[in-house]
């Protein structure tokens, strides 16, 4: 199965137009689904930190391809797979595997950074 179609498939299984949101209980599905199919396809499901998972929740509430608000839960996952440079953000409420969003390389390179907490800083200050 090609790392696309693996991903395609978590997050169809996951996923509902904008005008379902209003079901919010409908956005979730049990972790072990796309959990996986991700597996399925030799990918990698990988639990984020909780810092990780605080990053992307400011993340999820500013992007304009997630429905308003915070997502749900108190953990995330991350889905990848061979190919593909990015992977897709499951925010985790209990069982509960919910919202996918996408997670592009920049992205990733940015949870990276949060996880060794490295900051970065521009010119030598005041």
């Amino acid at each position: 199965m090609t790392s696309m179609r693996v991903l395609a498939i978590a997050a169809a299984l996951t996923s509902l137009s904008p005008a379902a949101y209003a079901n919010d209980a409908s956005r979730c599905v049990d972790v072990s689904v796309p959990r996986k199919a991700v597996e399925a396809g030799k990918g990698q499901w990988i639990e984020l930190t909780a810092d990780q998972w605080e990053f992307l929740r400011g993340v999820y509430a500013m992007n304009p391809l997630t429905p308003p608000g915070l997502p749900y839960g108190d953990k995330a996952a991350l889905a990848r797979v061979e190919g593909n440079d990015g992977g897709l953000v499951f925010f985790l409420d209990g069982n509960l595997a919910c919202t996918p969003m996408a997670a592009p390389k920049a992205l990733l390179a940015l949870l990276d950074a949060v996880a060794t907490a490295t900051i970065a800083h521009e010119g030598s200050g005041l």
